[in-house]
């Protein structure tokens, strides 16, 4: 009953006082217009208050059955007093069948309301096992995320002490190597085969040149100089920076704009926009030429940030665990640190990120830092 809307729950209550009230009246009319039959009909006939009292005290608990009863009393009072035929067995018979009804109403009614405190109860202990066990599952979601983020953390820790002395002594014979091709090409200057081969030397210096620097930015990041800055201003430098490679690949950049622009964060703004221009760059490269990337402002519980979905093909279930460990990547000619060196950017802002297949196509990527 308690679970029904308030109107029908009304409806049903008032219904079934009217159906308690006409049983009682009619049974107390035949008593009152059938005086002159003997009293072993009217006490058989007594029996029948027995429905609407037991009715009553199930419905309405214990008070239910003992007014009911005690109104049948009164009702049929008048009539045992005064009815001549009546012998003393046959009225201690039919004071006891009274005393019967009140006792029958009342013990219903209390053998009702201990049954609805049970079910009451039950349901609780239901609710609080049902929490429990949703808040064991989130706990173990959350045991397993943490533990995700340790062996990440012991990972980057040990390949970085790895990486800071092995890009250090890359840098120094790289950069002999790119003077000494720029000077062979200035001495050849006339002759086109091997111009073509400086150039293309020169285009894998740099590209050698730029893994170097992400070596570093990896093993050796630098502690933010946190500042307040409006969120919608981190992104708007970092869109303005993409802009030429957007252009290239002929894709169109859709920012969503709200008031989630205007909040404010304590961050590194150098950092967080090598961050966004990271995030960017994935999408162009999964994108591919044409299409559209969609930039918007996101919210949660105690942090915010942004989302960059593309149209690409996505992530495969089996490399989507892997995508922040270092030299994992997909891409033919990628380092594999542009996502673990957002990590830890992450990590040193107390934000994080989270990368999903989007259901129709392409993949979303939700940064979040802390809200001030």
């Amino acid at each position: 009953m308690n679970h029904e809307p308030p109107d029908q729950n009304q409806a049903r209550t008032f219904f079934d006082l009217i159906a308690i009230g006409l049983v009682v009246t009619i049974l107390t009319a035949v008593h009152y217009t059938n005086y002159h039959y003997e009293m072993n009909y009217h006490i058989l006939l007594q029996f029948a208050y027995y429905l609407p009292v037991i009715y009553a005290a199930m419905r309405f608990g214990i008070f239910g059955g003992i007014l009911s009863g005690l109104a049948i009393t009164l009702l049929i009072l008048p009539f045992m007093m005064h009815f001549h035929g009546m012998d003393p067995s046959t009225n201690y018979t039919q004071w006891v069948e009274i005393g019967l009804i009140n006792v029958i109403g009342w013990l219903t009614g209390f053998l009702t309301e201990q049954e609805r405190r049970a079910k009451c109860k039950y349901q609780l202990a239901l609710t609080v096992q049902k929490e429990l066990v949703e808040k064991l599952e989130q706990e173990g979601m959350e045991r397993e995320r943490l533990e995700a983020e340790i062996r990440q953390t012991e990972r980057l820790t040990a390949l970085g002490h790895m990486s800071a002395g092995l890009a250090h002594e890359i840098r120094n014979p790289l950069g002999i190597m790119k003077v000494s091709i720029q000077l062979l090409a200035q001495e050849k200057g006339d002759d086109g085969v091997v111009l073509e081969y400086c150039r293309v030397l020169l285009e894998e210096c740099e590209r050698l040149n730029r893994l170097v620097s992400d070596f570093l930015s990896f093993a050796r990041p630098k502690e933010p100089i946190r500042e307040r800055v409006a969120l919608g201003k981190l992104l708007d430098e970092g869109v303005t920076l993409i802009q030429p490679a957007l252009r290239q690949h002929h894709i169109d950049l859709e920012q969503a704009r709200s008031q989630l622009d205007e909040q404010e964060v304590e961050v590194d703004p150098d950092q967080i926009k090598q961050v966004i221009l990271n995030i960017l760059l994935n999408a162009i490269d999964a994108q591919g030429d044409g299409g559209v990337i969609h930039l918007e402002g996101v919210r949660q519980v105690g942090f915010v940030g942004f989302a960059v979905s593309d149209e690409g093909p996505g992530i495969s279930s089996d490399a989507l665990p892997y995508i922040y460990d270092p030299f994992f990547t997909t891409k033919e000619k990628g380092t594999g640190l542009g996502l673990s060196v957002v990590h830890r950017i992450l990590d040193q802002h107390g934000g994080k990120i989270s990368t999903a297949n989007r259901i129709e196509r392409g993949v979303r990527v939700e940064i979040l830092l802390p809200f001030i």
